[in-house]
């Protein structure tokens, strides 16, 4: 089921979201001036490369990272105490359920259920994030139950916590559809709110003393299906994991909550959820939607990469004849696996699930009859506090996590084969100013313009969650000017305007003997200069200009910086320099 967050609104108190490994060659493939663009699309077909063992070592660990730089947690943010509330027990002969609601950071609540066994723990637990049904974690019909599995596993001895997506049951502090292109240049998004909300939801569950804390699983359908790969990927506390109706080459999840910028620019669910191995994991797929042709195109790929981990007997297919479900067959194929591997079953074990009443709505809705805490956050304060844990951690965090996390954000397949070519007498230009390229010939020095990529606009505002799938402007230029230094190494960069800003950021990966740039009277304290200038998400996460700058190797010289340009290691010019000056700052021993 696809997720329409303008078409719909969360249940309405009806209580009565490094290097890289196996790059793209298309994305290393340098482009003829003013060639058209080709954009990648959620539902294009992907296919994933023949790896060796020690590619794909490399490329799943890189995956794993690139999963955290591009929901906005690289660095990973505090863990802030829980403060949890669990309350309003209602017991049954072989199970109870509690309303539970958390704090996963402060003042932004996680909202779900716990059902518990009868008898005495500790037992090991199932976290059950849903999909897009209209009611959400609470959704109980003959297609999908989310009640339904977690009664099922508690009787089965299983602790099961069932917890909303952001926007959805009783989190209201903001909708499905939260989200922009500041809260994206900070890292900020719906994805990674919900991939954060699973990691602390495993906190919560370790923190239980019900729970066995080394026995995890995580188990969801369709949306829930996408969370609980990302989450197994980044949190090897997820020993099993069973992804309902998501993994496929050719469909990679219509909702925002699972597109977060960047994710998949060079891969795609296959290879994220194949991260998981060795840990076991279970495909379940349906005939009637995008995960029809899992058995014989999605499952040997993925059989092919669990092979390299010496995991095969690790991966199972099941495949149901049903359109986009989570019905009584698919779950009975979950109890099995989950009871197979974290409560030692017999492979061939089969798990009947008996008839099942959840409890009326009332007696689960945590907020019901109930305000929020006093201490709730709205959107515009979840988002300043997340603003200034990212300012704290530029000084806080290792500066080798935030460079890891400005090349995820830069793209992953700016890499390319360094040319042959290239001295301290050769310029890589990118400017239009027509009197530079006669003067550097003057001077003796060869010229190497950089053919920029054009932006089809046009295109880009047709294609649903461009972000995720392809860059920015600017961090196509990064990519074109970055494309050249390699091209020509031992060169120096001159640039201006915005080419100029790209070229500081390519510095960092693309390195320059020298550099002279010309950034316009650049404010990098502005949000607003960046979106307009240099939008890259992430990019501010990550530490902005200052983290590249940090990374350059060469003599940068910023001119034309006016009095809002701050940043440590460049020389930095308040005025422009004229072009016989720049000519003489590249002369220079």
């Amino acid at each position: 089921m696809l997720c329409r967050a303008t078409m719909r609104s969360p249940l309405p108190i009806l209580v009565l979201s490094v290097a890289a490994a196996g790059l793209s060659s298309a994305d290393e493939r340098p482009r003829a001036s003013g060639e058209r663009p080709a954009y990648r699309t959620l539902n294009d077909r992907f296919g994933v490369p023949r790896y060796s063992l020690a590619e794909w070592q490399g490329r799943a660990a890189y995956l794993r990272e690139h999963v955290l730089a591009s929901s906005g947690l690289l660095p990973l943010p505090e863990k802030t105490p829980l403060r949890a509330q669990v309350f309003d027990e209602q017991k049954h002969d072989d199970y109870s359920v509690a309303k539970v609601y958390f704090e996963s950071r402060p003042g932004f609540f996680v909202t779900g259920n716990l059902y518990t066994p009868a008898g005495r723990g500790p037992f090991p637990a199932v976290l059950l994030p849903h999909g897009h049904w209209i009611y959400g974690r609470l959704e109980n019909t003959e297609i999908s139950s989310i009640p339904g599995s977690a009664i099922s596993l508690a009787r089965q001895g299983f602790v099961a916590f069932t917890y909303d997506m952001v926007g959805y049951d009783d989190s209201r502090q903001l909708t499905h559809g939260f989200g922009g292109k500041r809260e994206s240049l900070w890292g900020l998004s719906l994805a990674g709110l919900q991939l954060w909300n699973g990691i602390r939801s495993l906190d919560f569950l370790q923190s239980r003393p019900e729970v066995d804390g080394e026995r995890i699983g995580c188990a969801g359908a369709s949306g829930g299906g996408t969370q609980t790969f990302l989450l197994a990927a980044v949190d090897e506390r997820v020993k099993v994991a069973v992804p309902v109706n998501m993994i496929s080459l050719h469909m990679q999840g219509g909702c925002l909550c699972e597109n977060p910028p960047g994710l998949r620019l060079d891969t795609n669910n296959v290879e994220l959820a194949a991260t998981i191995a060795p840990r076991p994991l279970l495909m379940i797929s349906a005939t009637g939607d995008w995960t029809a042709e899992t058995p014989r195109v999605e499952y040997p790929e993925m059989r092919r990469l669990y092979a390299l981990a010496g995991a095969e007997d690790r991966l199972q297919s099941f495949q149901v004849d049903a359109e986009h479900n989570y019905n009584r067959a698919t779950r009975e194929a979950l109890y099995a696996w989950m009871a197979r591997w974290l409560q030692g079953a017999p492979a061939d074990a089969r798990v009947e699930e008996k008839p099942f009443q959840p409890e009326p709505l009332p007696a689960l809705l945590v907020f019901h009859q109930r305000p929020l805490p006093d201490d709730a956050v709205t959107a515009e304060q979840l988002t300043a506090n997340w603003i200034a844990e990212a300012r704290r951690q530029w000084i806080s965090a290792d500066p080798q996590v935030l460079r890891s996390a400005l090349l995820h954000a830069l793209a992953p397949a700016i890499e390319t084969k360094p040319g042959r070519g290239g001295s301290r007498k050769t310029v890589v230009l990118a400017s239009e100013n027509p009197e530079l390229p006669p003067a550097l010939a003057r001077a003796g020095f060869a010229v190497r313009r950089v053919a920029f990529t054009p932006f089809d606009a046009e295109g880009a505002a047709k294609i649903e969650h461009f972000e995720t799938y392809n860059r920015t402007p600017a961090s196509q230029r990064v990519a074109d000017i970055a494309h050249v230094l390699r091209e020509n190494p031992g060169s120096a960069l001159v640039a201006d305007g915005d080419a100029a800003l790209a070229g500081l950021l390519a510095l960092g990966i693309a390195p320059a003997a020298r550099a002279v740039l010309d950034v316009g009277r650049f404010d990098t304290s502005s949000d607003a200069a960046y979106l307009e200038h240099v939008y890259i998400p992430g990019l501010r996460r990550a530490g902005g200009v200052q983290t590249a700058a940090s990374m350059a190797t060469g003599r940068i010289v910023i001119h034309n910086a006016g009095t809002s340009f701050e940043l440590t290691g460049p020389t930095i010019l308040p005025e422009r320099l004229s072009v016989s000056e720049i000519v003489s700052r590249l002369k220079r021993r």
